[in-house]
């Protein structure tokens, strides 16, 4: 599983310079265009007005006019071809980012991405904080390529909340085919850039779509109360009067009609004081509806990208077929038709134009009874289409995940008694070359491991890797690991303790609050994997080994599994109290001439050494070693010599 660069990421690198290479030669020959189009438009922009100038102002040959507007037509034509090579240059843009961001994921420099995933963060999640599943440096921005609100909260809630195994294996199975569509992952992600909904939630338009219309009852009718309807039925009434009469000195007479040519202004009066009364029923749905307060239209050309792809898996196709309307008809048409009507709405905010169409044709009430229309018909489909958005996008991070990391497992979650068996298990955050992976093996309701060891020497990233590899799992992912088999469990930790002068809570007792909440859910009868890093490290040798042993022995047997750390070899004796449930395995430093190397290789049984006087030496606090009595060695069996003597609670 330890693998440099030069071999298994060295091959994902490879593949992405060489699609950079073809996008990057495709970009220069666009720019070499757009070059040659900026010249030849100030040349025709002159041409056209030197040419302009002498038709109209000098006594130039009528041909030379001819001319002048011909190199004006071509003018315009290379403004328009011109427009069009600026975006395709902007979209190859995108594109190339888009791979230039992958190598960072492979090389791990991802530490100032944008996508932290902040926003989802509980303060007492629990296990999210420990385990860095969001924040810089963080899983979710090692994951996440969702270019779109609902994508990014769909990922955010897989890594918070354990899938159950039928659910692993319907994302593994869709994870695994989008892995081999990197054309299809790449459209996806350039589309969502494009459309600019990072970060945009479509909660707005959901609301929006789902709330009951105002102005059109259930079977398309006019709704709203006897008031509303009365005036709806008269605009429909009077905007044809009053155009009638407006048109009618066209066709008679004026000497015919006399005075009735200004009856026109009974029905354009009476359309005025309709306009007013429906103000306060049209005004909110036009302002929601606005593309200036919610631009829906921003979420149409992804889900047509989404619906132009054929997929295999189970999965995948359902959510497929999810973005179809009630008619039948696409999502990505209906969002069509949604936004065709937004924009007539939006020529509210066009002053004078508006004005006149407002008053002659009553231009809002049609606006706003097309989009209540539109809402009874495709609205209550909204939230779906954008769930099956939201899961393709998330489905999708997890794929680029697989697809930039061909080696990493695939785990087999399956029912049954709880376990958390893997070989080659590392931590997905640390770079390659720093990257040592360890065996880990719980079998069985109440196995653990008592971690001990000297500081620095690995025991909280084992712990932290065991439970970033469960939560990818358990999302779906592949995980950092070259197999690992494990049930759907909960996890629950207590590794970064934080103590709050405002709120007037110590150490201690914020640590005893977070181990409460891991001993709760092993009570519930919740299937607990608990991580606990140094346990109770904020009170005396004695206490703590009498209160973590209990904590741990209440653990096991209440059938849960995990991992507890610690510098306290006296809590060694859980192994013979538990009758082996809990196993004690460590880790160890290397000192050669006074120097100091960790192999971060978990080992069995208890450490036998320390390294805390000799890491304040090296860092410039002098130590007497004669006075630390008893020697390294001798204080664990002292240590353990204790705890015996203690005996259980």
């Amino acid at each position: 599983m330890e693998h440099p660069p030069s071999s298994v990421a060295q091959r994902v690198l490879s593949a992405y310079d060489d699609r950079l290479a073809v996008l990057r030669a495709e970009a220069s020959a666009l720019e070499r265009r757009s070059r040659a189009f900026s010249l030849l438009r100030g040349v025709t922009f002159v041409a056209a007005a030197v040419g302009g100038g002498f038709a109209l102002f000098g006594e130039a040959p009528r041909t030379v006019a001819y001319a002048a507007g011909a190199v004006a037509v071509v003018f315009l034509g290379l403004l328009v071809a011109h427009a069009r090579l600026v975006t395709r240059m902007t979209e190859l843009e995108q594109r190339i980012g888009l791979y230039v961001r992958g190598k960072r994921r492979v090389a791990g420099d991802i530490a100032d991405f944008p996508e932290q995933g902040e926003r989802f963060a509980e303060a007492d999640h629990d296990y999210a904080g420990d385990l860095d599943v969001f924040g810089q440096a963080s899983l979710f921005q090692l994951l996440d390529v969702a270019q779109t609100g609902e994508g990014e909260a769909t990922l955010a809630g897989w890594l918070t909340a354990p899938a159950s195994a039928a659910d692993v294996a319907a994302r593994q199975e869709a994870v695994r085919e989008l892995a081999g569509l990197a054309a299809f992952r790449e459209e996806l992600a350039v589309v969502g850039m494009q459309a600019g909904a990072r970060g945009r939630e479509a909660g707005p338009l959901i609301a929006w779509a789902e709330a009951p219309p105002a102005l059109i009852g259930p079977e398309g009718r006019t709704a709203g109360g006897a008031r509303v309807r009365a005036l709806v039925t008269a605009a429909k009434v009077l905007v044809p009067l009053t155009l009638a009469a407006l048109a009618a000195p066209r066709f008679i007479p004026a000497e015919t009609l006399g005075l009735l040519r200004h009856v026109w202004l009974v029905p354009f009066g009476l359309q005025i004081l309709v306009l007013v009364a429906l103000r306060p029923a049209i005004e909110p749905i036009l302002t929601v509806a606005s593309s200036r307060e919610a631009p829906f239209a921003r979420y149409r050309p992804i889900l047509a990208c989404i619906e132009q792809q054929a997929f295999s898996s189970a999965r995948l196709g359902a959510l497929r077929a999810a973005l179809v309307g009630p008619t039948g008809a696409l999502a990505s048409r209906e969002m069509t038709a949604l936004e065709t009507r937004v924009g007539y709405s939006d020529l509210r905010h066009s002053g004078l134009i508006h004005l006149v169409a407002d008053l002659f044709l009553l231009w809002d009430v049609w606006c706003a009874l097309a989009l209540e229309r539109w809402k009874l018909r495709a609205g209550r489909h909204v939230q779906v289409w954008m769930r099956a958005l939201g899961e393709v996008e998330a489905l999708a991070s997890l794929a680029t995940f697989a697809h930039e990391n061909p080696d990493y497992a695939y785990p087999a979650v399956t029912d049954g008694e709880p376990r958390f068996e893997a070989t080659g298990l590392g931590h997905p955050l640390l770079p390659r070359d720093r990257r040592v992976t360890n065996d880990v093996a719980l079998r069985g309701a109440g196995a653990a491991l008592l971690v001990t060891g000297s500081n620095m020497s690995g025991k909280s990233t084992l712990l932290r890797a065991i439970g970033v590899n469960a939560v990818l799992a358990l999302a779906g992912a592949p995980v950092c690991a070259s197999s690992l088999a494990l049930s759907p469990v909960r996890v629950r930790t207590s590794m970064r303790i934080k103590d709050s002068l405002e709120h007037g809570v110590s150490h201690f007792y914020a640590e005893l609050t977070r181990l409460k909440r891991v001993v709760d859910g092993a009570n519930a009868g919740e299937r607990v994997l608990f991580l606990l890093d140094e346990i109770l490290h904020g009170t005396n040798a004695r206490e703590r080994q009498i209160g973590a042993r209990a904590v741990v022995r209440h653990l096991v047997e209440r059938g849960a599994i995990g991992a507890v750390s610690s510098h306290d070899m006296g809590l060694s004796v859980l192994e013979q109290e538990t009758s082996g449930r809990v196993r004690n395995m460590h880790f160890e430093e290397l000192v050669i001439e006074d120097k100091m190397s960790f192999d971060y290789k978990l080992k069995a049984g208890v450490v036998t050494t320390a390294n805390a006087l000799r890491l304040m030496k090296i860092v410039g606090i002098d130590v007497d070693f004669s006075d630390s009595e008893p020697a390294p060695a001798q204080g664990a069996a002292a240590a353990q010599g204790a705890a015996a003597a203690v005996g259980p609670e």
